[in-house]
């Protein structure tokens, strides 16, 4: 009997489960924030491709003014265990001539092979007057400025192995700034750093040799360096085109009111050196690099427990210094308990003054026998900047009075590799029974029974349904088109979440780049057509041809230009209306399109 239910049960497994193993296509695409340009407008290119890559070969762009670029960035995603990595390649383009212009694909090398991206249609209509000639009268390229700079600034120059320091960018100029890209981050080698967020930059003046000057702060950063010695911070590289006014020029109204002249700088701050102090000999032999001025707190969760129950031991160091640096505090726990990694939460802000909060060790131990049992005081050393000297912290003595455990004989133990939560196990093994054993015939018998010929026949037809359900799913998910557009909306919710942690953050940027991706990504999926293919003309007439009111298309396209525009210029709505519109367009075509 036990056998022919085996039988039945592997049956339907087997007619239930699948593997379905996906390769990672590679995709390498290239797209344009816009594909109608007039000649003088600014619009971005961008080259993404979903894997690491072993070479990069950019295209040749001789028909537009390359204003910036390639820009690099490149984000990293963890799902189940498994690492994947996008990477883009981006220019800032202007149009110089009328006509129609084709950008050539870029090329990739991945592990020896050659990948190519699509090419860029572009067409250009009369716009403003531009030069070819990028260093014409109308515009000049110069590599820094008397009337634009970079002052980098640290609090101090001497400091500590551990101990923090800020570096602070600001911007002077007494011009125009029409718009502004990072060539080149600060290289901050032996460093651990933590953006300082200022959010939107606020602009002051200050006086230099009888001269007013625009200044603000556009970087702080706090440093915590991790080696003694000499060390540099190296310059902080950015491009700037600027507007201003000069006499002359060829119209009449270029002759009474002057001319704007467009230049373009390459502004670099200058490199910082740093003196790194090592930490005083002889070291405490419970010092854990923690470098500032700490205290520290321990809790235990019962000090009364049965054998081979849980214990938590919470130690909570707080204030203010290297805190995300510091590691785990050492502890003398007695060898009849079992212990695991501590589950470490952080609880800290950077400000001006540092890194200050917290960060909390959470052990969890399991005492396997009774008895009663003392920890040592625990200790905790950290060097004081203030004072040059090392401080110890110490806790009082833990005593622990450890029970002797149910005679159920549970165990506890964890359920994963993380060791952080913990389940009872069944009673595997059982005491022996000593009395005599009384037996009773079982007379519900299942085998020749109306239960038995059911289940044979119910088999069958349970294989046939599986079979058919199977089928009808295999052919649902073939059409990758209708997957696509069905899952459309949630994929573009989750582009959107990404866009309100921007805006959360005061990253504009990141805001409107996010929104937008969201927004494209959106259509491209709904509509089955390529994001290097969407234009507003087809984007129109697609949703058109699926009975979308006009009015909403409307809103979409002005949103997508909204977002396009804030890349390079300020906008005249809000960032949270822009993603109240988007989201609102995305459920209004949701609903168009059922």
């Amino acid at each position: 009997m036990k056998r022919i239910t085996t039988y039945l049960l592997l049956l339907l497994m087997l007619t239930f489960s699948g593997v379905l193993a996906v390769a990672q296509d590679i995709k390498f695409t290239a797209a344009a924030s816009h594909y109608d340009v007039a000649t003088g407008d600014r619009f971005k290119i961008e080259f993404r491709v979903n894997s690491n890559i072993d070479n990069f070969k950019p295209p040749k762009i001789s028909d537009f003014r390359v204003l910036s670029g390639p820009n690099q960035s490149t984000s990293m995603s963890w799902v189940n265990g498994k690492t994947s990595a996008n990477i883009s390649y981006s220019y800032i383009l202007m149009a110089v001539n009328e006509g129609s212009f084709t950008i050539p694909a870029a090329e990739v090398t991945i592990e020896g092979e050659k990948y190519q991206s699509n090419t860029i249609e572009i067409n250009v209509s009369k716009g403003a007057n531009v030069q070819n000639n990028p260093n014409s009268n109308n515009t000049t390229i110069t590599k820094g400025s008397g009337d634009l700079f970079i002052k980098s600034s640290v609090n101090k120059t001497t400091v500590y192995q551990g101990e923090h320091l800020v570096a602070t960018y600001q911007l002077y100029t007494k011009v125009n700034i029409a718009a502004n890209e990072m060539v080149k981050n600060a290289d901050l080698n032996g460093f651990w750093s933590q953006e300082i967020n200022i959010g939107q930059a606020q602009w002051t003046q200050e006086k230099i040799n009888n001269e007013i000057w625009n200044v603000a702060t556009i970087r702080k950063i706090v440093l915590f360096p991790q080696r003694s010695g000499e060390l540099e911070i190296d310059p902080l590289e950015m491009r700037f085109i600027t507007q201003k006014r000069v006499s002359g020029g060829q119209s009449i109204f270029d002759q009474f009111f002057g001319k704007v002249v467009e230049e373009e700088h390459i502004v670099k701050s200058k490199s910082i050196r740093i003196k790194v102090l090592p930490h005083p000999t002889p070291k405490p032999d419970d010092f854990v690099n923690a470098v500032g001025q700490l205290k520290m707190t321990t809790e235990v969760s019962a000090n009364e427990v049965k054998a081979n129950e849980a214990i938590n031991i919470k130690i909570n160091i707080s204030g203010n210094g290297n805190l995300p640096l510091i590691d785990n505090p050492q502890i003398n726990f007695p060898k009849e308990f079992e212990i695991y990694d501590p589950k470490i939460t952080d609880n800290t802000k950077t400000s001006n003054t540092g890194v200050s909060g917290s960060k909390e060790y959470n052990y969890l131990v399991i005492p396997r026998y009774q008895g009663n049992f003392t920890i040592e005081p625990i200790t905790f050393s950290y060097f004081n900047p203030s004072t040059k000297k090392y401080e110890t912290l110490k806790s009082n003595p833990i005593v622990l009075k450890i029970n002797k455990g149910d005679g159920s004989g549970n165990n506890v133990t964890y359920t994963a590799a993380g060791k952080e939560d913990i389940k009872i196990l069944g009673e595997d093994i059982r005491y022996i029974h000593t009395d005599t054993p009384q037996f009773v015939l079982n007379t519900n018998n299942l085998y020749n029974s109306w239960k038995f010929y059911s289940l044979l026949l119910l088999a069958p037809l349970l294989f046939i349904i599986a079979f058919i359900v199977r089928n009808k799913n295999r052919a649902a998910m073939s059409d990758i088109a209708k997957v696509k557009s069905r899952k459309a909306g949630k994929l573009a919710a989750k582009l959107l979440s990404s866009a309100k942690k921007s805006l959360a953050a005061n990253d504009k940027n990141a805001f409107y780049e996010a929104t937008s991706k969201a927004l494209f990504g959106y259509i491209s999926d709904k509509l089955n057509i390529a994001v290097a293919d969407l234009t507003q003309e087809n984007i129109k007439s697609s949703l058109s041809n699926k009975n979308v009111d006009e009015n909403i298309i409307n809103s979409l396209i002005e949103t997508i230009d909204l977002c396009d525009m804030a890349r390079f210029a300020p906008v005249p709505v809000s960032e949270q209306e822009v993603y109240d519109k988007a989201e609102n367009i995305i459920q209004q075509i949701e609903k168009a399109i059922a």
